[in-house]
């Protein structure tokens, strides 16, 4: 046996890898079957309280470590990026809900019996809401995307949606196109009320104070930092983390019954739709992100070539608009379906969030599979006319892995620069 022969892995080694490599897919099957085994354990309410320990804990934990990777300077860039935001937000708010409203109001136009039209109110709920505030960023990590840019994009969409999503809800659902059946009825006087102070809680409590207390902390901080965040293996922390998070989502779901309520067609037509609207969106986004038709840069050419060409976004920054834009998120919705229609029986309420936890549960399955074909594309060679974000070693850089726990991580990318 030569020594080539014995370097090379053997079949059965190739196969263990990949598998190893696709763990979180079958952590997320996992977690979807414990919650219809044991669904009163992580349901609100239920034995491990999970409406603080995994709604407040386990998200705090993960902003935690994402504040304890980022570059602070590369933060603020991306902070400053006005571009970055006005894409992503408008792709997420506008071009999403717009597109839903159009295939729900076809759907209504052919009178089937076989849809739940409460289930059509909740899919274009769900097309309303902010981006996630976990997935997002564990997958732009993990292709090696620009962090910093998906973790900005979080904050500004969940505060943004907290004012924004019942009004655009407000402006779908109107009496006259025959919605007078499913309109916001809280259980107090007080819903849009309520809904600011709880979100205002929520988000400062498992998004802000984690992120910026990671942040003083890595600068402090900054070898030991990066010494125990390697060491612990954090990046493959905060995905465990976001499994318990969709694990005790299904807990409530198959704890009241939310899928027996629903029409068998309306789960099929949920399913469908939503790894359409992923893989449309995705490509929306990549398409306006990185303006393909421009082609190769050449010399003498027009204008308006040279003007949008500068508009483009880097590889970097595409990944994290293509994972952030055309992902939803259960932060916002939940308590929005509790306290708009919290008037409703319970049924009601199901119904209405299921479109969105079946969303959620699409949208990590088909990013977690993206993951590989991002994170190929980003670390070939760029196209002429595309200035790349050269990589630089930095103690406070976040760490670039793939979804395999078998990898090192590898230091982030300190900055990254729009293209020429």
């Amino acid at each position: 046996m030569t020594v080539d022969d014995k370097a090379k892995p053997s079949a059965l080694r190739r196969i263990v890898d990949y598998v190893l490599s696709q763990w979180f897919i079958a952590g997320l099957g996992l977690a979807v079957g414990l919650a219809a085994a044991f669904p009163k354990v992580g349901m609100t309410g239920g034995s491990i309280r999970a409406e603080w320990t995994v709604k407040y804990g386990c998200i705090a934990l993960i902003f935690l470590i994402t504040g304890l990777s980022l570059s602070t300077e590369a933060l603020i860039k991306q902070a400053k990026n006005y571009r970055l935001h006005l894409v992503t937000q408008l792709i997420s708010f506008v071009g999403f809900s717009a597109v839903v409203y159009g295939i729900v109001a076809i759907i209504r136009a052919s009178h089937t019996s076989k849809i739940d039209p409460v289930a059509l109110a909740g899919i274009i709920l769900m097309s309303i809401l902010p981006t996630t505030v976990a997935s997002n960023i564990a997958m732009t990590r993990n292709a090696g995307g620009n962090v910093e840019a998906a973790t900005i994009e979080v904050c500004i969409g969940n505060t943004l949606g907290t004012f924004i999503t019942p009004l655009l809800l407000s402006m779908y659902l109107q009496v006259r196109d025959g919605w007078g059946f499913i309109q916001p009825r809280a259980s107090s006087g007080n819903g849009l009320t309520a809904i600011y102070k709880h979100m205002g809680i929520q988000l400062s409590i498992t998004l802000f104070a984690p992120l910026i207390v990671g942040q003083i902390v890595q600068n402090l901080w900054k070898a030991q930092t990066k010494k125990y965040r390697e060491m612990l293996r954090l990046n493959i922390v905060g995905q465990v983390l976001l499994l318990i998070v969709i694990w005790s989502t299904f807990c409530n779901k198959f704890a009241t019954h939310a899928f027996e309520a629903i029409t068998h067609q309306s789960v099929i037509l949920t399913c469908f739709l939503g790894v359409g609207l992923y893989a449309f969106f995705t490509a929306v986004c990549l398409f306006v992100a990185r303006l393909p038709f421009l082609g190769e840069e050449e010399e003498g050419e027009a204008g308006w070539k040279r003007v949008l060409r500068k508009m483009r976004f880097d590889k970097q920054e595409t990944a994290a608009i293509c994972f952030c834009a055309a992902a939803k998120g259960l932060v916002l919705g939940a308590p929005l379906v509790s306290i708009l229609y919290g008037g409703y029986d319970e049924r009601t309420q199901a119904i209405m969030s299921t479109p969105i936890a079946l969303y959620q549960t699409t949208q990590v399955l088909l990013a977690q599979l993206s993951v590989k074909i991002f994170k190929h594309w980003i670390e070939s060679s760029p196209p002429r006319g595309d200035v790349e974000s050269a990589p630089q070693d930095t103690e406070t850089g976040d760490d670039r892995s793939s979804s395999s726990p078998e990898e090192a991580p590898v230091t982030e990318k300190k900055e990254s620069r729009s293209e020429a």
